[in-house]
């Protein structure tokens, strides 16, 4: 991973996926960051990634896409997006929508001197 924010707008959308990733907000008044910014972190038996590290970050953002052994598809890093949105209550985002591709990048970001290792097997 090599995400450079050289243009103005890449740097917009990146503020504004840290931005989305603090924010609290839904009917549990969570944000990302309230399950993936500690080290250690689990739900149920699931270990999970603290994304502002650069390991958990590349840990996350490099495997995607997956395949869902649960839902007996592959997924995308749009699709765990969306899914953790939706989990947390926070209105549904389109696909494609601003919200999706700014965490995206911040993610991508975060991820830089990973080796992409998918597409991978999640459970």
């Amino acid at each position: 991973m090599n995400v450079e924010l050289n243009h103005p707008e890449e740097k917009r959308v990146y503020a504004l996926g840290q931005k989305m990733f603090f924010y609290r907000g839904g009917a549990y008044d969570f944000a990302c960051a309230t399950c993936h910014a500690v080290d250690g972190q689990r739900i149920r038996l699931q270990e999970l990634p603290n994304l502002l590290t650069k390991q958990g970050a590349q840990a996350a953002y490099t495997t995607w896409p997956a395949y869902r052994v649960s839902q007996g598809e592959v997924r995308s890093m749009q699709h765990r997006l969306y899914d953790c949105l939706r989990q947390q209550r926070f209105p549904e985002p389109a696909y494609g929508s601003d919200v999706i591709t700014a965490l995206s990048l911040f993610l991508a970001r975060n991820a830089n001197g990973g080796t992409y290792d998918g597409p991978a097997m999640k459970r």
